[in-house]
């Protein structure tokens, strides 16, 4: 019997001894899997603090391309270095690439300041006319997005500084109270295209539609023709849309606004006063202050983008003026095996495919930053 008893007690002891070990390696196992934890997000929050250091190099990269020393401000066009795209750079336990995109080959939002209800009421009533209000009215008639005079009048008064409207037209505080969700008239510059969405009239989906034409710019800038698309070029163009884009495209790039509005008098045979007032220097040049750059810089599991708006206007160097930084989750796969850069860069001088042929052969050249796949932007 005590025999019996002896065995029960040791029976219970083994089995506290087997418990307290459960709790033991229970303890230690969360310990462990705290600490992994603990690593992993000290690690990730280092590797995202070092990639953002190396976009900020990539910055000054993008700083020198477009600085007096190593670019002819005369003229911009995207067959200068700066337009090329960053080779893909190797760094310690990553990789960085970029590129440089020209944001005045665009419609500036914040253009439409410099309208009042006289000039933009002759613009759109003038047959011979052309400015930044009837190219962004003809480049929504071609994406077959209704196109009114209030779709202008609206902007004006969004950007103005006044509160009243600049013609029946347009649109005040007193238009947006009545609104399903009420806002605020900026009253001010534009800070981001997307505010597009904001002002009366535009949906959402006509703000994405139009986003690969428009940017918003510190103030009212000219496009430049030889940066710009073909469809803004039509748009600019009006009735002699195609006759406009050819004749750029054949001289392409263009050095000098003088010799192009020369070059306008003879092939459309209309004097050259008349050629400077239809397309003036506000509205078109062959120069640029204010570019984008792209940067995409992967590290261990951190990977980055960073987006960066470049302002040359009367500096030596550009400055950064706006930055967004984006995390990619490091859990989404890339659609391909390569990325966009690394396909541009593996392919060998025989290899183009027929549009870049096309291309070569038509004197377009493409923006890198397009070939990359790193920005929506169309050619």
């Amino acid at each position: 019997m005590i025999k019996n008893r002896l065995q029960k007690q040791r029976g219970v002891a083994l089995l506290a001894a087997l418990i307290l070990m459960l709790a033991v390696v229970l303890i230690l196992t969360n310990i462990f899997y705290r600490h992994q934890i603990d690593v992993s997000q000290a690690s990730a929050s280092l590797h995202g603090d070092q990639a953002l250091l190396i976009a900020i190099s990539g910055e000054g990269w993008a700083g020198e391309l477009l600085s007096d020393k190593n670019d002819n401000r005369n003229i911009d066009d995207y067959g200068e270095i700066w337009a090329q795209a960053m080779p893909l750079l190797p760094v310690e336990g990553g990789t960085l690439k970029g590129c440089i995109s020209d944001l005045q080959g665009k419609i500036n939002l914040n253009s439409f300041v410099s309208y009042r209800g006289a000039s933009l009421n002759n613009e759109l009533n003038n047959f011979g006319a052309m400015g930044v209000a009837k190219a962004w009215l003809n480049l929504m008639d071609m994406l077959q997005i209704p196109a009114s005079p209030d779709r202008v009048a609206s902007i004006v008064d969004w950007v103005d500084v006044d509160s009243t409207i600049i013609n029946s037209w347009g649109a005040e505080q007193p238009d947006y109270e009545g609104l399903t969700f009420p806002r605020m008239v900026a009253n001010d510059f534009i800070s981001d295209a997307s505010e597009l969405a904001a002002i009366k009239g535009y949906s959402v989906q006509e703000v994405q539609m139009l986003s690969p034409w428009m940017t918003a710019l510190p103030g009212s800038t000219p496009i430049n023709i030889n940066t710009a698309s073909d469809q803004l070029i039509l748009a600019l163009g009006g009735e002699n849309g195609q006759q406009f884009l050819d004749l750029i495209k054949q001289m392409r790039p263009i050095s000098d606004i003088n010799a192009f509005y020369q070059e306008l008098e003879a092939y459309f045979l209309i004097p050259l006063i008349d050629v400077q007032k239809r397309w003036p220097s506000t509205l078109v040049s062959v120069k640029s202050d204010y570019f984008q750059l792209y940067l995409e810089v992967t590290l261990g599991e951190a990977r980055i983008q960073v987006k960066s708006i470049m302002d040359r206007q009367g500096r030596t160097k550009p400055v950064i003026i706006a930055r967004e930084v984006t995390v990619v989750p490091a859990s989404l796969p890339d659609k391909e095996e390569l990325s966009a850069a690394e396909q541009l860069f593996a392919k060998k001088s025989g290899d183009e495919e027929p549009n870049e042929q096309l291309m070569q052969q038509s004197n377009i050249v493409q923006p890198a930053c397009v070939a990359m796949g790193l920005t929506g932007e169309i050619t």
